[in-house]
């Protein structure tokens, strides 16, 4: 028969089990312990009684303590070591009931523990959970008389009935727990599928993880280098923690090195780690234990997940597959998060290199589209130096294009000479993409400013124009590790651009300066064939005139007749001269010539003419000579104009001639070839020629000719 005082007990315990918190069951149960030990031996001030669980790390957790002795220094969370020969050890070892009396041998963590207590025997029983040994009740004795005989017997059947007590409190808590662990994963998950920044979500992990595993600090490391974490988040139940050191070595066999060589969850013991960073949290900090689940961004090692628990705390056993979970989450964030990075990445890419190909498609200079490279990949690719050279005859550069640090050394238009062993001098040596990482090894001005400015990678790309090596953009940056290779195929699509506007420029160059030959050896042709016409075949006709009239009076009626028909063919040998290349032109400048053109022109014209004409090439003169003569021609033949107004304008922007009519308009550019050769010849100048004629709204021709090609010739390309 039970006993009515414990078959109440036992009742106790049973309605705890079902519906109290485990530890008011332990509490219970090291009540009914403590009165039971207080019945058998008849006393109540002198015993301590205990429940211990047994962990997986070969160490006992109190899990609650009764007694009188106020020094009692295992309160309940403290752990201590099954070593030696304690009572408790020969449990965990053996599974059965243990007694020590007639003193405790001192050769272990428990034995001093007792020894300091002047305890003079103990008995432990063992409580199994489910079949398994999960832990000890023990009864502790500081006086001179031995425990009761039968003490262990009665423990033994008083932990039987615990047990039950102790398995069904702990599968409720399993379920309980399990409901929390999938509730918190839930919200987490669902967190997860609505941000997009991954950063709102560490928090939130964190505060669950630490909340589900009851861990006082939970943190998030990312593996920034072989032997270096950056502690990215940690949290407390009160907040985030502050005053932590941000970069943590991972070497030796920390839990962050034990990580990363094995790529799996990771439970460790501080008391056991050597080194320098073992040191820093036994002095610093009061953690004992951390279990690290490795999290994976794209299949590859990016951090860890962690718990930690102070020396007084044991982390449950299957924490680890918890943290895991919990980090398999986080990686799936980090997943997401890189490809919406990646998407997001791609589209700046191609807006960079469409914008650029815009510049390049409406014939931008090659200087604004060399700038707007150096700007828009720094920019993108979040670089502190970039710039663009192209190689010069010798071992010069010049500078086309700059942006970042080293902008202020390294000007736009600046000239260098190209030192051995840089980046940019290994591209023109090899032709080939080329980095550098580092500039420890290179001597020379370049390296040492890039030494002083902290860059610490370099990549430098070819820019062929054709065949011909042209010249080299180079990017470099101050950040950690070497430049990503992902940034080499938009930085080619960009080089292929600028290498497009050279050569466009370069060709356009080309013809302008062709076309102005052409234009130059006419004109040189038409003073050739005048000066041919006045000192030959004109002189020589004016001899035979005066000749012939010496002889008139002599010949009569028909010599005088002859000598008339050579003064018309004179006249218009003259004429005709003067058509090649205008004498007036020649002798009195741009405005005399066009007043004579006025004057012959049969419609009415008013004249505006600048008030100072000077340092106007002869090329220009000409160019907008044939312009009002072309445009007066065309309005007397085919305008039907009342009046024709004409304007000449010289200022710094250029020449510009504006010829208005109020004729019938309609005029087609395209149908004949007068306009046509005028609009030629102002481009071969790098002028320009419009014409407004709408049908019956009269005929406005603006030609303007650029300060710039006004008084000299073209030159090549300066990016050539």
């Amino acid at each position: 028969m039970i006993p009515e005082s414990e078959r109440a007990a036992l009742l106790r315990l049973g309605v705890l089990a079902g519906t109290a918190p485990i530890q008011d069951l332990f509490d219970a149960i090291a009540d009914e312990l403590s009165n039971l030990v207080d019945l058998e031996t008849g006393r109540t001030r002198q015993i301590m009684s205990g429940i211990g669980r047994f962990d997986a790390d070969g160490m006992m957790t109190v899990v609650a303590t009764r007694g009188t002795r106020p020094d009692w220094p295992g309160p309940v969370g403290s752990r201590w070591k099954l070593d030696g020969d304690s009572s408790n050890a020969q449990v965990y070892r053996t599974g059965r009931p243990s007694r020590m009396e007639n003193g405790i041998e001192v050769n272990g963590s428990i034995s001093r523990l007792l020894e300091s207590l002047h305890a003079t025997s103990s008995v432990a029983v063992p409580l199994f959970v489910d079949d398994r040994l999960w832990g000890s009740a023990t009864v502790v004795s500081d006086q001179p008389a031995p425990l009761p005989a039968n003490i262990e017997s009665r423990l033994a059947e008083f932990a039987a009935l615990a047990s039950t007590a102790i398995s069904s409190a702990q599968r409720r808590e399993e379920v309980e727990r399990l409901a929390r662990e999938h509730a918190a994963l839930r919200r987490v998950a669902t967190l997860v599928a609505r941000t997009a920044e991954p950063e709102k979500i560490w928090d939130v992990v964190l505060d669950e993880l630490g909340e589900l595993c009851d861990a006082p600090l939970s943190s998030l490391v990312r593996f920034e280098s072989a032997d270096a974490v950056t502690v990215i988040a940690a949290r407390t139940p009160a907040g985030p923690v502050d005053g932590l050191p941000s970069r943590w070595p991972a070497a030796g066999n920390t839990i962050s090195a034990k990580v990363a060589a094995q790529h799996a969850v990771v439970r460790i013991d501080w008391s056991g780690v050597e080194g320098a960073i073992g040191e820093i949290v036994r002095e610093r900090t009061s953690l004992r234990t951390s279990i690290m689940a490795p999290v994976f961004d794209q299949g590859e090692l990016w951090g860890g997940l962690a718990v930690h628990a102070p020396k007084e705390q044991f982390l449950a056993a299957d924490t680890e597959r918890r943290l895991a979970g919990f980090a398999e989450l986080v990686s799936t964030a980090l997943a997401n998060a890189t490809a919406r990075a990646e998407v997001r990445r791609i589209a700046e890419e191609q807006a960079t290199i469409r914008r650029i190909a815009t510049l390049v498609a409406r014939q931008a200079p090659p200087a604004e589209i060399c700038q707007t490279v150096a700007d828009a990949l720094a920019a993108l690719f979040e670089v502190e130096d970039m710039r663009l050279f192209r190689y010069d005859p010798g071992d010069e550069v010049t500078v086309v294009g700059s942006h970042g640090l080293m902008a202020g050394d390294y000007p736009v238009g600046s000239s260098h000479r190209l030192l051995a062993g840089t980046a940019v001098d290994l591209v023109r040596r090899d032709g080939v993409t080329t980095r550098l990482d580092g500039y420890d090894d290179i001597a020379g001005e370049p390296a040492s400013a890039a030494r002083t400015a902290g860059l610490r990678s370099t990549v430098a790309c070819p820019v062929f124009v054709g065949d011909r090596l042209w010249g080299a953009l180079a990017m470099a940056s101050l950040q950690p590790g070497r430049i990503p290779d992902r940034v080499l195929p938009p930085i080619s699509d960009c080089v292929d651009l600028i290498a497009t506007a050279i050569h466009n420029a370069e060709a356009e160059e080309r013809l302008l300066a062709s076309r102005a030959r052409i234009v130059a050896a006419t004109d040189e042709a038409r003073r050739r064939f005048e000066r041919d016409l006045h000192d030959g075949a004109q002189q020589r006709l004016v001899s035979l005139s005066l000749e012939l009239r010496a002889t008139e009076t002599l010949a009569g009626e028909a010599l005088r007749t002859a000598t008339h028909e050579l003064d018309a063919i004179l006249t218009d040998l003259r004429d005709l001269s003067r058509g090649l290349h205008p004498a007036m032109l020649s002798e009195g400048g741009l405005p005399s010539a066009v007043r004579s053109l006025v004057r012959r022109c049969p419609t009415p014209v008013r004249l505006v003419l600048p008030d100072t004409w000077a340092n106007v090439s002869e090329v220009a003169e000409i160019a907008c000579y044939y312009v009002v003569a072309e445009a007066l021609t065309n309005v007397a033949k085919h305008a039907s104009a009342s009046a024709v107004d004409l304007e000449l304008t010289l200022d710094d922007q250029g020449v510009r001639v504006t010829v208005a009519d109020d004729g019938v308009g309609g005029v087609d550019t395209g149908a004949g070839s007068g306009v046509i050769g005028i609009a030629d010849r102002l481009e071969t100048l790098g002028g320009s020629l419009s014409v407004i004629s709408p049908p019956g709204g009269g005929t406005t021709l603006v030609a303007k000719l650029p300060a710039a090609r006004v008084a000299s010739t073209l030159n090549t390309c300066p990016f050539g």
